[in-house]
């Protein structure tokens, strides 16, 4: 037993930057209107407008702050086209954990 909680002690100091990166995922998806966003972007690219019409919570300043929040941690990218605002899910492997929860939980 000793053996193996020095085994778990050692993975553990090996990965804290995953530890890390995996806790900040999950925080920003905690968050229900952050977390329809990533499902919504998991799917393709959209503009602010589309994206405040399917998630449909809050006022558009929320939904604009949490896309801003989701940009600032790396997250999200925006493009500008014309008069729209497009953001762009721009890690995959969110779009694939989000893939699979919806796999585990459907």
């Amino acid at each position: 037993m000793a053996c193996k909680m020095e085994e778990i002690k050692q993975r553990f100091a090996d990965n804290e930057e995953i530890g890390r990166q995996v806790i900040t995922v999950f925080s920003l998806m905690s968050n229900k209107t952050r977390f329809r966003i990533l499902c919504m972007l998991a799917e393709g690219d959209f503009c602010v407008n589309e994206i405040a019409d399917t998630v449909q919570i809050g006022k558009m300043s929320n939904i604009s702050q949490q896309l801003r929040i989701l940009t600032l941690a790396g997250v999200l990218e925006k493009r500008r086209d014309k008069q729209r605002v497009i953001y762009h899910l721009c890690d995959p492997r969110i779009g694939a954990l989000i893939k699979y929860l919806e796999k585990q939980f459907a």
